[in-house]
């Protein structure tokens, strides 16, 4: 996720998110988040990560598909996807990263996963 932040609004009982978090990745122990009722579950992005100075970590994350015994019907999700206005300056609080406009950071991100092509 290259954005700030994700928002995901799930009903109870039709989970399948799973996060990754850094601290496990060797072990590649995959965490489900449960969802819960009036519950939001939000995700951090790359981006809030960068901004933060890695305060605020982004993990891995995936949606697997439902194992026998869990709920097999219809599954819906909604995402919300935030960030920032592409002239925005991002800013690391102490110096960690050099500044870059949202834009800029966003045509970064998504160049390294084409071989720099763009």
């Amino acid at each position: 996720d290259y954005d700030c932040l994700t928002l995901l609004f799930q009903r109870p009982g039709q989970g399948g998110l799973q996060v990754l978090p850094g601290k496990e990745m060797e072990g590649r122990a995959w965490t489900p988040v449960e969802p819960a009722e009036g519950v939001i579950t939000c995700n951090i992005g790359d981006m809030l990560m960068r901004w933060s100075d890695d305060q605020l970590p982004s993990n891995f994350h995936r949606v697997k598909n439902p194992a026998p015994g869990e709920y097999q019907g219809a599954r819906y999700s909604l995402a919300f996807f935030c960030q920032a206005n592409e002239d925005v300056l991002i800013t690391s609080p102490s110096g960690k990263y050099p500044d870059v406009t949202a834009a800029e950071y966003l045509k970064q991100r998504i160049s390294a996963n084409f071989s720099n092509k763009y």
